[in-house]
């Protein structure tokens, strides 16, 4: 393991603050809709508990992946970081906004986002957490809507019950969380 465990506890908590954010977005709007399943357990703000531990368990993976393609870069700082947070939880808030949009109209943004989030802040080892999460993460919320925890709006269920968008918007996650990874590694 690359991580330390105060950089582990950091990614962890970033990623889980920042997906209940970006899921609250997703509730208020109307985006998804959290179906009697998902009461079975504790809810923080507007989300199960078990969410923001996936996404902050999910975070700490993908940093990890990315330390063991190569060598953190030199050149990444904290800015880049926060920048990069920023980018991944005000494109999923777009995404909570954009839900009425037709599906290829906001697949389109979010996918032109997520190279925008890639271009300025990832690099070659990044896009290979960005696929990874890309696929992952859309395909392990089909399984939550298959087994009817949640569902998300007419229009933006598309892609096998979920948003077509998800891919772009779990790859732009890839890119910064794999940054994070650097940036917490280089911080030691």
């Amino acid at each position: 393991m690359q991580l330390r465990i105060p950089g582990i506890a950091l990614l962890f908590l970033i990623g889980a603050v920042a997906g209940l954010v970006g899921d609250h977005c997703h509730v208020v709007t109307g985006t998804t809709v959290y179906l009697p399943a998902s009461h079975q357990v504790p809810f923080v703000w507007t989300s199960p508990i078990w969410f923001p531990a996936l996404v902050g368990v999910a975070t700490v993976l993908l940093a990890e992946l990315r330390l063991h393609l190569g060598a953190a870069r030199p050149t990444v700082t904290v800015r880049q970081g926060l920048g990069g947070v920023a980018a991944v939880v005000g494109t999923y808030a777009i995404t909570a906004l954009a839900h009425t949009a037709p599906a290829f109209v906001s697949t389109v943004l979010i996918g032109t986002l997520a190279t925008i989030t890639w271009s300025v802040l990832g690099d070659r080892s990044a896009i290979v957490c960005a696929v990874a999460i890309a696929i992952v993460g859309p395909a392990a919320e089909v399984f939550l809507v298959v087994i009817d925890v949640f569902r998300y709006t007419h229009g933006s269920d598309g892609l096998f019950g979920v948003a077509p968008w998800l891919i772009p918007l779990y790859f732009a996650f890839g890119v910064v969380a794999a940054l994070l990874g650097e940036i917490v590694t280089k911080r030691r």
